[in-house]
Order: C-alpha cells, then sequence, then structure tokens
C-alpha cells in the first residue's frame, strides 16, 4: 500500500473523488503514521507546521525518476493534513524571488524576534531537503544527473542561469507547497517571468525553441503527474492555473513565444491539468487570439480568458497600485489576485441570491407586498440579513501560522501570512444563483404585478409543492425565454440593482486584518448550494442546479450574452470573477473560428469580465455518459477547470449534457 500512495503517476489507483476510497484510505494512512511512524505521528498532532515541515523535510521520500527531465515528487505518507485554523490555498506563491536568488535571498537578515526564528527555521528546513535530494541524485543514474545536481546546489544560494533551470525551482517550489497540503496552487504569468531565461538562452545559443517547447512539454506533464492527489473538491480540481499575455502602462499588448508555445503544447498533450488563462486587451494581436481560438476549438477547455479592459481599472479603484494590477494574476480559476503578494483567500464563503428570494417567502407578511419595488425592497431586506452572515463567517476565520507560505509570498518579512504580513489580505466570496432569482424576479411580476393572474401566497404555495399543483405552469415557466443574459435593457438594469445592493452592505466592511471584501457572478457551487432547495419561479424544480456563471442556453447568439456582460458594472468590490460560460458544438467553431474571433474582439472592446467555453456536442455526452470505455480522453469544462468527462459524478455530467442539448435546440432551455 505504502508503495502505491507514492508511485510516480498512480491516477488509476486512487481516484479520490470517491467518498468511500478517500475516506479509507486517510483512514488507512492515519492508521500507518501511528503504527510505524509514531513521532511524526505526535509531532503532527501537536506541533507548529513550521516543526512538521521540519521533520517532513528530513523523512520524507526522495523519488528520482530515471526517466525524467526534472525532479519532481510527493509524497503522501508525509503530505501534512493536520491543519490548525484556516488553511491558505487558492493562491500563487511567490516563484519569482526563488527563481533569481535562490534561499539565501529569501532570508530575514535582521531582526531577533520569534517570528524570525521560525521564518529561517523554514527555510533551513528546505536546504535539508533540498541536500537529500541531491545525495539521492548522486546515487541514482538519472538523466542529466550532473546537471540536475547543478541546479539544486545552486538553489542555495544563487538564481537560476538557465530557463530550464529556473522551470526545475518552479517545479521545486510548487512541490513544497503541495507538500504542505496548500490546496489549489496557481503558476503565475510563467510566459512573462520566463521569458527573459529564454531569450537570453536562446541568444547565447545555449536553447532554440525546439528544444524550449520539449522542455515546456516535460514541465506541463511534470504538474499534471499526481493530478488524482491534487484534486480538491471534484477530480481536476487541481487550481493549477497559467496567466499568459498582460497589458503594460500604456495599453499595449505584451507576449512573447511562451505565450503562443505554452498554448499550444496544452491543445497538444490534450491534458485537462494544468490549465491556462490568457489576459486580452483591445490591442491584442490576431495570432494570440488564433492560438486561443485553436486550442479552445480543441476542446480542451482551455484557456480561460480575461478582458484586461474590464479587470484592471477595477483593481485600481480598489486600491491596488498600478504595477501590481498591470502583473495580476489570478486564484484557482478566475478571481483576480496579484499572485506572489497575496493570501486574499478569494472563495471564503458562497452568496446564494437565492436564499432572500426563499427567506421572504417564507417569512414575510406576503399580503402587505402590493407592488414590485415593494418585493424588491423586502428581498434586499433579506439579502443584507445573508450578507452579515457571510461576514460572520470571515469574521470568524482564524488561519493557520504558516512560515513555508510567508518563505514564499512578499512582505512576510517582518510578521506572518497568517498574522497579516502579506501584501494584501483581503477576502473574496462567489455568488450563485442571480441568474436563477432575476428570471423569478421577472416572472412574479409579470404574473403577480402586471397580469394580476396570481397571488405570492399563490406562488409560495407552487413552490412549496415544487409546483405538484401547477404542472401547465411550470411548463409555461420553462417556455418562456430567460431574461437573464439577453442583451434586455430590463434584465440588465434589474442584475445591476441587485450588484448594487450587495456592493451597499459589503463595501465599507473590513476584514480583521484590515482587508476589504469583494465579491463576483461566479461559484462552483451551482450544484451543491441547489441540493435540498425549493423550487423556484424561474421554472426550477426543488433541488435542480442553479445557472452556471454568466449564462443563457436560450440566447440567440453569443453576442447576446456578451453584450450582457459588458453592460453590467463591476466597479466598487464586484471583480471577484464574473465569467460568460458558452456552451458550444464543435462543429461550429470548425466553421466559424474567424467569426467567432471577430466576436471576441468587438467584446474586449465592450467590455466583458471573463469568458470560457465548452466546445463539445451532446451527442458525444451522452455517448461518453452511456460508455466511458470510449471516450476516456474527453475532456469538458467544469466550474473554472478542466476534467476529464468520466471522472466527473453523474450529477455534473447531466448538467453538461442537459446545457448542450439546449445550446443545439433539442429541448426547452
Amino acid at each position: 500500500m505504502i508503495e502505491m500512495v507514492r508511485k510516480k503517476k498512480g491516477s488509476n489507483d486512487l481516484l479520490l473523488h470517491d467518498k468511500k476510497q478517500s475516506g479509507e484510505l486517510y483512514q488507512w494512512k492515519e492508521k500507518y503514521k501511528r503504527e510505524y511512524l509514531p513521532e511524526y505521528y505526535n509531532i503532527s498532532k501537536h506541533q507548529p507546521l513550521y516543526k512538521i515541515f521540519k521533520h517532513i523535510c528530513q523523512n520524507m521520500n526522495i523519488h528520482i525518476c530515471r526517466e525524467e527531465r526534472f525532479v519532481y515528487f510527493l509524497d503522501y505518507i508525509y503530505l501534512l493534513d493536520e491543519v490548525r485554523g484556516h488553511q491558505f490555498g487558492n493562491l500563487t506563491p511567490d516563484y519569482v524571488s526563488f527563481i533569481e536568488s535562490g534561499l539565501d535571498g529569501l532570508k530575514i537578515t535582521s531582526g531577533d524576534s520569534e517570528y524570525i526564528s521560525n521564518y529561517n527555521d523554514t527555510i533551513n528546513s528546505i536546504e535539508i531537503l533540498i541536500n537529500r535530494i541531491i545525495k539521492a541524485l548522486k546515487n541514482s543514474q538519472t538523466s542529466n544527473r550532473e546537471k540536475k545536481i547543478q541546479w539544486f546546489e545552486g538553489m542555495k544560494t544563487s538564481g537560476a542561469l538557465h530557463f530550464e533551470e529556473a522551470i526545475q525551482r518552479i517545479l521545486f517550489v510548487n512541490q513544497i507547497i503541495w507538500q504542505t497540503d496548500h490546496r489549489l496552487v496557481g503558476l503565475g504569468a510563467v510566459d512573462d517571468y520566463l521569458g527573459k531565461f529564454y531569450e537570453n538562452d536562446v541568444k547565447i545559443g545555449y536553447l532554440n525553441e525546439d528544444q524550449a517547447e520539449n522542455i515546456l512539454k516535460d514541465f506541463l506533464s511534470s504538474l499534471h503527474d499526481y493530478y488524482w492527489l491534487k484534486s480538491n473538491m471534484l477530480m481536476g480540481d487541481t487550481g493549477q492555473i497559467i496567466v499568459l499575455g498582460r497589458s503594460d502602462d500604456n495599453g499595449e499588448y505584451l507576449y512573447n513565444k511562451l505565450t503562443l508555445m505554452i498554448i499550444r503544447i496544452i491543445r497538444e498533450l490534450a491534458l485537462p491539468d494544468p490549465k491556462a488563462l490568457l489576459r486580452l486587451n483591445k490591442n491584442t494581436p490576431d495570432e494570440v487570439f488564433d492560438a486561443a481560438i485553436d486550442c479552445m476549438a480543441s476542446g480542451v477547455g482551455s484557456p480561460l480568458l480575461s478582458n484586461d479592459e474590464a479587470v484592471i481599472p477595477r483593481l485600481l479603484e480598489f486600491g491596488i497600485p498600478k504595477e501590481d494590477a498591470l502583473h495580476y494574476t489570478v486564484s484557482a480559476c478566475w478571481e483576480p489576485l496579484i499572485g506572489g503578494k497575496s493570501v486574499s483567500l478569494n472563495n471564503m464563503t458562497t452568496l446564494n441570491f437565492m436564499r432572500p428570494l426563499e427567506n421572504l417567502f417564507k417569512r414575510d407578511k406576503l399580503s402587505k407586498i402590493d407592488s414590485f419595488d415593494k418585493l424588491l425592497a423586502r428581498y434586499e431586506f433579506y439579502l443584507e440579513k445573508n450578507l452579515r452572515a457571510v461576514k460572520r463567517v470571515i469574521d470568524g476565520a482564524i488561519f493557520q501560522y504558516d512560515t513555508v507560505m510567508s518563505v514564499f509570498t512578499k512582505g512576510c518579512m517582518e510578521k506572518d501570512a497568517s498574522q497579516g504580513g502579506a501584501e494584501y489580505f483581503n477576502a473574496g466570496i462567489t455568488s450563485v444563483a442571480l441568474g436563477n432569482v432575476v428570471d423569478s424576479l421577472f416572472n412574479i411580476k409579470k404574473y403577480v404585478f402586471e397580469e394580476r393572474e396570481y397571488s405570492l401566497l399563490d406562488i409560495k404555495k407552487m413552490l412549496i409543492l415544487d409546483f405538484a399543483e401547477a404542472g401547465k405552469l411550470l411548463e409555461e415557466l420553462r417556455a418562456r425565454k430567460k431574461k437573464y443574459g439577453l442583451d434586455d435593457e430590463e434584465s440588465i438594469e434589474l442584475t445591476r440593482t441587485i450588484m448594487n445592493m450587495v456592493s451597499k452592505y459589503t463595501t465599507d466592511y473590513r476584514t480583521p486584518y484590515g482587508g476589504r471584501l469583494k465579491f463576483g457572478l461566479s461559484a462552483p457551487t451551482y450544484i451543491d448550494a441547489a441540493v435540498g432547495s425549493n423550487a423556484s419561479f424561474d421554472g426550477r424544480k426543488a433541488g435542480e442546479p442553479y445557472l452556471v456563471h454568466i449564462s443563457n442556453d436560450s440566447a440567440a447568439s453569443y453576442t447576446q450574452v456578451l453584450n450582457f456582460s459588458a453592460a453590467l458594472d463591476y466597479c466598487e468590490n464586484r471583480f471577484n470573477g464574473n465569467v460568460v460560460d458558452l456552451m458550444t458544438n464543435p462543429s461550429f467553431m470548425a466553421d466559424n473560428k474567424e467569426k467567432f474571433k471577430n466576436l471576441l474582439v468587438g467584446a474586449v472592446n465592450q467590455g466583458f469580465f471573463q469568458l470560457q467555453a465548452n466546445v463539445v456536442s451532446s451527442g458525444i455526452l451522452i455517448d461518453a455518459m452511456e460508455h466511458p470505455e470510449n471516450h476516456s480522453g474527453l475532456i469538458v469544462r467544469v466550474w473554472g477547470f478542466s476534467a476529464y468527462f468520466s471522472d466527473l459524478p453523474d450529477s455534473y455530467k447531466k448538467v453538461l449534457i442537459e446545457r448542450a442539448l439546449k445550446n443545439e435546440g433539442k429541448i426547452v432551455a
């Protein structure tokens, strides 16, 4: 068993999204530690992280693969999982400082506080691990052994010299962060910070483009190793996102050969992980759009697109200095953050927009609500109560003392990341069901306040009974064109009104560490948050999933949804991820690439925030559901990541199939 969980590529052995299997594995691991590693078991239960980390570095299994270009391994037995407080995750560590200066450049050289001692002890523990890896390399038959030894020797005292060596450092930091069970670990702006190494190596003749492409393929393949172990809530949910392209201070678009190369490699490798986010602006050249669309059309699910024209101004308004705003990356999926400088947790909880409407029907005196404006005012009343609960969650978060994350986060030279040491310590929430609420409110307005066909009490009864006695009306509601996500003045105005309500009660809030709160209109919880919910008056039955992100599968054209997104106001604190989620058929993409590019170019100028697409047909999805053995490599887009369709729970498969059928006009949206 121990060798199985330590083997380098074990994705077919352990499917951790299976709760029964993952639970059994955890119990086995605890028993193994207790019986065979009593010292580690006791330390992991009773000591602070920096002491546990030292024991891990001294004892974890060192795996050197003979055939592989890079040294990269995780040891499940010594995977830290004794969390004492809120664990940092959904973050991008500071790779650049370690690449440019090595361990010596990370040490704190002045001061004698307990924190500084713990911080430097953590660096000493990393050096212990480096020395153990060097020793293992010397005793191995691995390819390029001497080069690898030089790489690890150099990590202790100096910066990386070459492209390949810099990548090994990224993998080493990434490995440390994962080994200490920080979940959802991003890679940051890889093309930006590796670009100078690539260009210099090519200039001096140390490297050519073909060699660099092979190195990058091995890099991405190494990151994909252990994706079964790295996966968080669902298989493939690793958070390993690579950010590409950016805007400069004058609004020009910056990219390089690595930008295009990485996009091409992601398409060719056809792996769901790692994923890419491509930043765009109005000056993005055609070759970048073409590369992105070719990659999306392949069905691999990448890249997610982020519009600098919408994102950067919001960061500046929020108080982020321009230099940092220009270099923004994102959390595991889509939430903007400042990579390497931030421990801002962007998904601390989810705001369910449907809950205030449910509470209104459960608790309010419905007979006194005699106009749509009064209904909206009562909705705001209950929304504010829900936002109080959100603030209590954030106020009550106690963060684990975490010198490992502090070492790889800028700004933590005087105090730990858990104590507000990082340069940015804001909080973010995701949100779900706004589209369902908007459409429910429009239907209530029509049937209750305009046509007066039903009372609010009638609607309450229907929702409680899950439309059991109102089947005809349910069919009528389902057949009505959904307004959320359409280029429709009323829909845009109502959506903006509800967004304004959230900002009204959150912009002045400050976290216990002085950070601000931001929210967005995307969330991974459109299935889970709907479980146990009542029916809603948009035609959704009890427990059925909520709408996915910013979408409308009944829209006559993608332009409608993009125009809707561009018309929303993301000012103040409304920029914590706002993803337009499209379903499109592969044949459409194949036949309309130029039109799709023109659509995106126009949408960037209009101001959409972010976009992702599932390029897959309903027929393929249905056949993959019935005959998974024939579609083992089928990749789909979920939340903000890509995953193998066969790895997903049936509930997610059904949502994708239904959305594809709606998109193709085969069922009523």
